[in-house]
Formats: C-alpha cells, structure tokens, sequence
C-alpha cells in the first residue's frame, strides 16, 4: 500500500508524510484487523465534513459569516474572500478541501486493492462478507467524488488503485461515474445491507445511504451537467420513504436527529460517529463559540475560538434587513421550538437552537454561571445580538450606532446569533461531550427534495404537503401558525425552507445554485458574483505539482476546461 498515496498526486498532492501514514500496517492476522483496516477510510471520509469543506458550503452563502473581531480572523483575508467571492486558485481553504476529497477518494480505492486479495475464508469471514466491504469502499469513493463534483466539477477519475496520474475528466463523466457506482450499490445484485427500524446507526454504508446519494446526484443533475433528472430523483425520494432501501422515519421532535444518542434516531440515514471517551467530531463547538462560552453552558474540558455566527438580520442601529434570502434568525417564525435560547436541562434532554442575548443564567443547583467577554467586552457578560457592528467604537470614532458600518471587517466578540445544532452538556453530564453523531444524511431531505420535486412537476399542493410534514414538528402542540401553501410556495419560500430545516448542515450553496441564486443575489455584504465562481478553482498547489495536465476552471487563469467540460451551467429560472 505504500503507492497507493500517489493515486491522487496530482489532484492531492499528498507527500511523504502521508505516503508512510498508509503503509504503517498491511499484516491481517484476524477478521478484527480486516474491520480496522475498513475502517480506515472512513477516517478520512470523515474529514470532507470538516470546517474547510464546511466553509466552502456555508460562509460563501447568505447563511453564516466568520467576521473579523479585532484582530482575529483576519488571516489574511481568507473569510472575507469567501464571503465577497473573491478567492483565488492559491486560496488555503480551497487547497485543503480538494486535498482531504482527493485524500477520502485515494484511502478507499487503495484498500479495495488489499482487501480484494484476502482470502476472508481463513479470518472466518464469507465471500458476502468481502463483496459488502468492497462495496461500501467504492460508495465511499463515490460520495467523495459527488462532493468534488458539486465543488470543482470535472475531476481526475479513478477505478481502481493505480501509480500513474489521470488529467481530469469532464463534469459529464465524473457524474456518469458516479451514477454508475451508486446504481450498483442499490442494484438486485447489491451485497449492502438493508438498515431495520431501531438497529444502531454506525457509519458503516448500507443501500439506503445509497440510494439518498444517488438522489442527491440526480436533484442537482441540472446544476452539475444542464440536464434535469427531478423525475428520477423524486422515484427515488419516494421508494426510500416507502422503505424499499431501508427503514426510516421522521423523529417527532425537531431535535432527535441531534440528540446525544442520535445513532439510535430513525430519522438518520448515515452520521459520523462521536463520542468523548473514544473519538469526536468537535469543530463546530469550537468554531461556532465564544472563548467563554464554556462557562456558560457550565462545562469544563471544552475549547472554542469565536468564529463563525449566523448572518444578521438587523442593521446597527436595529431596523431589519430586506433581502430576498439571507437574514437566518428572522426567518424562524416567533413561535418555532427551534428559536428559544439554548439550555441543557439534564439527563440528554435541552431545548432551543440558539445563543442570543445576555449570555447569563441561573444552573439547576442555584449558581450563576455567566459568558463573559475577552476582547472589546472584558468584565462584561456578553450579549449577542443579531446584528455586526463595533458598538464599542461609538462616542470615539463614531458619533452614534447611525454611522457604524456593518460588514465582514466590522465584527466585536459579540457579534452574531450562535447556532447549537448538536447539544452540548453541562458538568453533570460530563460523558456526553461531542456525544453526538455528525449527521450527514437524514430523513427530512429526502421529504424536502421530493416536495421540491414535486414543485418543479407542478404539483405545489403536494409539496406543501410533504414540507408541513417536516414543518409541523417545530411547534408546540404541532400547530404550524405559518404552513406552506399552494399559494405562498415560490423559490424564495422553498430556500427558506431549506434554510431553517438544515442551517448549518453543509449544504446551502448546492441549494442555491439549484435556484440560480449563488451568484445572483444580493445579501448582507455581499453583491451578486461572476458566473464562473459557480464552481471554485482547482488549487493552483495541486496543478503545479502534477505529472499530467491538469486544466483549470473557467475564470481562473492559465490552461482552462470549457464551461461545458467542467461542468459550469446556468440552470432556467422556475418562477
């Protein structure tokens, strides 16, 4: 295995330090080396649903922002270049996602190759047994190259592990690579399994993880190749929810999927696993949190750097923003579940989505515990507010809250509404920390392309149906006092829907240029883009050290694909 590492050179640029991580052990002297060797790729799997491939979904949108507060986050720029699309093919972040997609894509072909050799019958293992792990690898390639696809368009295609370099392929023929390894991972002949309502969900890819990507290949068809495959995709939707690959259902709470024990949740189709005592997926508490917040959910042991924030919805000086998207806190009605302030009540159980306001509270035993600032608000409480401005600036440098600017270099330590999607405890509870699972893939997006499905075909009552069915869960008694309609369903009420039901999931740009509104519209700081930033550049790191040529997207510079090729389309208004 110690070649395998070059499989992606060009596309990764993997150097030696990763060469010898590969080939530390090949030896399998039991059916417990065989899973630990399969798990291996997972690892790196899990590294495409980190902060650097998050970024490239969230903060470029109308969704999240990382604002400079003081002199941090200022690194140069990078955030504000995504936030104002202005990045380049030298840019770090871009350069760290198509390494770690290229990375997943090169850990699981490279053990397809070792495990295709074994003879399973003397680790009392079947030859079903060695067909599943296979399988499962070649979707862990697949997924990797959808999420590349999505990103960069054309890539480099590989079939199997190899030493010698491939220029990339089309957008065309990457997505036809990628449909054709999905469709044999739900085929009649599939060796994957079939997940039971209840069973525990570990990561492990079964044919209803399957069948979700592959519906997720075709709801952004139109998007990756200008050709609309919502018809296939919406058969799709359905058989999953009718449970032909597996069975799942809706939770009751909007929280379920999220919950400390959401590996036991029949809403969740595939996760990352995470928990404290063995491993954990913690980048969004320490991205998303204040450096004190620990203090204030009343938790020792946890680390946090004050970045990324919901975009506001307010101006400086309190009057709402009015854009056709963005504004994330506005767009969850008073009455949703979702919108209290976040507390952890105990044994598992919390309520709310959200950190906002005076970050300071009373605990089950009687104390005060309170979040308090360390920049511009040190030996206050912090209060965070909706809005981005250096209010502490006023009465020195500005003579009212009137002239404050409000943009991606103006942020205090306070700035921006906080998201806490995966609950964090307090210290009773210490075992729970990073507890929950990382979903990837859940229930309710399956409801909600159908329903978009479903609307593109004409059929609005239909997908206001399937939406409510999500929606209702969000409200008390689950009386929904704003459903959607017939009559209120239109492109901008649909982004919003896929805003409030999966903020922060890794997935609003995709959505946005479902809708031609990535490069198109206007939000808070942030005017419509050129066309071509559709699609990110191949880094230029990767082009530089590759054997073979490795063209670059249109608008970048240098030897570039067609727009045809890379797979750079403007999709037909709906409305």
């Amino acid at each position: 295995m110690l070649s395998a590492a070059a499989l992606l050179s060009g596309c990764t640029d993997l150097d030696e330090i990763y060469y010898s991580e590969i080939a530390q052990n090949t030896y399998f002297g039991s059916k417990d080396n065989i899973y630990a060797a399969l798990a291996r790729p997972y690892t790196k799997w899990r590294g495409i649903q980190g902060w650097n491939p998050w970024m490239l979904q969230e903060i470029v949108t109308d969704e999240f922002c990382v604002t400079q507060k003081g002199a941090d986050y200022e690194s140069g720029g990078i955030y504000r270049q995504l936030h104002w699309h202005t990045w380049t093919p030298e840019h770090s972040t871009i350069y760290q996602t198509y390494f770690q997609m290229g990375e997943g894509i090169s850990y699981a072909l490279a053990m397809i190759s070792e495990l295709s050799d074994l003879d399973y019958s003397k680790y009392g293992l079947t030859e079903q047994d060695k067909a599943d792990h296979v399988m499962q690898l070649r979707i862990l390639a697949a997924h990797s190259y959808m999420r590349a696809l999505d990103l960069f368009g054309g890539m480099p295609i590989y079939r199997e592990y190899t030493l010698n370099e491939v220029p990339r392929s089309t957008a065309r023929e990457t997505f036809d690579f990628i449909e054709e390894w999905l469709l044999d991972g739900i085929s009649e002949h599939s060796s994957l399994k079939k997940k039971k309502l209840g069973e525990r969900e570990e990561g492990w890819v079964n044919q209803g993880i399957v069948a979700t990507c592959l519906a997720k290949l075709y709801f952004n068809a139109e998007v990756y190749i200008g050709e609309e495959r919502f018809e296939e995709c919406a058969k799709l939707c359905q058989d999953i929810i009718d449970g032909r690959y597996g069975e799942y259902e809706l939770e009751e709470s909007w929280s379920g999927p999220f919950r400390f024990d959401n590996h036991l949740s029949p809403e969740v189709i595939w996760s990352c696993g995470s928990d404290y005592s063995w491993d954990r997926t913690s980048w969004d508490y320490e991205r998303f949190n204040h450096y004190n917040a620990k203090s204030y959910y009343d938790i020792d042991g946890m680390s946090s750097t004050n970045g990324a924030h919901l975009q506001p919805s307010l101006k400086p000086n309190g009057e709402p923003y009015n854009f056709n998207i963005g504004m994330p806190f506005r767009r969850f009605n008073d009455q949703d579940l979702r919108k209290k302030g976040y507390l952890y009540l105990g044994n598992g159980s919390y309520e709310g989505m959200f950190l906002y306001g005076l970050q300071q509270r009373v605990t089950y035993d009687g104390r005060t515990v309170s979040c308090m600032g360390a920049r511009e608000y040190t030996g206050e409480v912090i209060n965070f507010v909706d809005q981005v401005a250096q209010f502490k600036k006023v009465g020195t440098e500005y003579a009212s809250v009137e002239e404050l600017p409000s943009n991606i270099t103006t942020g205090e330590e306070n700035s921006g509404v906080r998201l806490v999607k995966r609950p964090v405890p307090d210290n009773r509870d210490q075992s729970y920390r990073y507890g929950s699972d990382y979903v990837v893939m859940r229930l309710a997006e399956v409801y909600y392309m159908l329903a978009e499905c479903k609307y593109r075909a004409g059929d609005k009552k239909g997908a206001a149906d399937l939406f409510n069915e999500v929606r209702k869960r969000n409200f008390a008694n689950r009386q929904d006092p704003h459903p959607c309609t017939a009559e209120n369903l239109n492109k901008y009420r649909i982004l919003q829907e896929w805003m409030t039901e999966f903020l922060g999931e890794n997935r609003r740009r995709t959505d946005l240029r479902r809708w031609n509104a990535f490069t198109t519209e206007t939000w808070w700081d942030h005017n419509p883009s050129d066309h071509y930033r559709e699609l990110y550049p191949i880094p230029q790191t990767s082009i530089s050290a590759s054997n073979v040529n490795l063209k670059q997207n249109p608008g970048y510079g240098g030897d570039e694909m067609t727009p045809q090729e890379a797979g750079l389309y403007t999709v037909k208004n709906v409305e």
